[in-house]
């Protein structure tokens, strides 16, 4: 299905499924699997890495690496810099730590916020 980032409203589908007759539409699925093969094993080598410690619940974008904060919005200024921003904070410092341990390149980080977005 298309995808399009409609702006203020974020990703958006122009063309949803809304009746069964809509799945027609769709890709065929071994197609599918041929071009994002790759994408599925990232989420399965993930996945293993887990170990069902905590659940995999995510949305992943290039070329930054990115961190949503869907919520932000409903908390405010301080509660914010309270509740969500040191654990934000704290992702982001141990995310570059990796990369420096494995040897990597740093990468630029967003963080977006439901209101706004916020770069580190």
């Amino acid at each position: 299905m298309e995808v399009t980032m409609v702006p203020g409203k974020g990703p958006s589908f122009p063309e949803p499924l809304r009746e069964e007759r809509d799945l027609e539409r769709l890709r065929d699925p071994e197609v599918v699997t041929s071009e994002l093969g790759y994408v599925f094993q990232a989420i399965t080598l993930t996945r293993q890495q887990l170990a069902g410690r905590v659940p995999l619940i995510g949305f992943a974008g290039a070329p930054a690496l990115q961190l949503f904060e869907s919520h932000a919005g409903h908390l405010g200024p301080q509660l914010f810099n309270k509740f969500a921003l040191p654990y934000i904070r704290d992702v982001a410092k141990r995310v570059k730590a990796r990369l420096q341990e494995a040897g990597l390149a740093p990468v630029p980080m967003i963080i977006f916020a439901k209101d706004g977005h916020f770069a580190l």
